[in-house]
């Protein structure tokens, strides 16, 4: 017979696992997702427009000619992007 504490213990160790695999799914490409972005809270709501609705996935990969290019896509937003991603 399983006891409850044994259970629990059991259902500790899957949840544990199911946070690693997440983690390594996120974290393959060794690029930071837009929506795990998180100075995403900082941004305008017009660069956070620009960066939720665009083609862009990771926040590494987001290049000025894409970004002028997607809807709203100004300079005003490229450099305030620039200065709260650091380069």
């Amino acid at each position: 017979m399983i006891t409850r504490e044994e259970y629990n213990k059991a259902l500790d160790i899957v949840e544990a696992y199911q946070k690693q695999i997440f983690i390594s799914i996120n974290s393959d490409s060794g690029k930071t997702r837009i929506k795990d972005w998180h100075l995403l809270k900082k941004c305008s709501t017009r660069l956070v427009n620009v960066l939720t609705n665009g083609k862009f996935e990771y926040i590494e990969d987001i290049i000025s000619k894409e970004y002028y290019n997607s809807y709203l896509g100004g300079k005003k937003g490229w450099y305030e992007f620039q200065r709260l991603r650091g380069y």
